[in-house]
């Protein structure tokens, strides 16, 4: 699966850093790459939970399309993923619904 984050302002070079870094430590991340203003994230297989909520993390705070990740979603994961719907990131992942 290949997730895109597109544009992304980061504020210094340590912002940046962290960014990558955070993403290289999750074991579902294969690769992590540009693509013009894009950066490719390629995962291998599912996050389990506690990487999952790093992603969600990650795109929340660097501005990343967000809506991207329901493809994570999973019967393991859908009460706290899905169910949750006051949590700060529904709305920019299943919006409405």
């Amino acid at each position: 699966m290949k997730l895109e984050a597109k544009s992304i302002k980061f504020l210094s070079t340590a912002d940046e850093q962290s960014f990558f870094d955070r993403l290289n430590a999750l074991s579902c991340v294969n690769d992590v790459f540009g693509q013009g203003f894009s950066i490719i994230i390629d995962t291998d297989k599912s996050p389990d939970d506690k990487e999952l909520r790093e992603l969600i993390a990650l795109f929340y705070r660097y501005n990343v399309d967000m809506k991207q990740l329901r493809v994570f979603l999973s019967k393991s994961n859908r009460i706290w993923f899905k169910h949750n719907r006051q949590s700060y990131w529904y709305k920019k992942v299943f919006g409405n619904r």
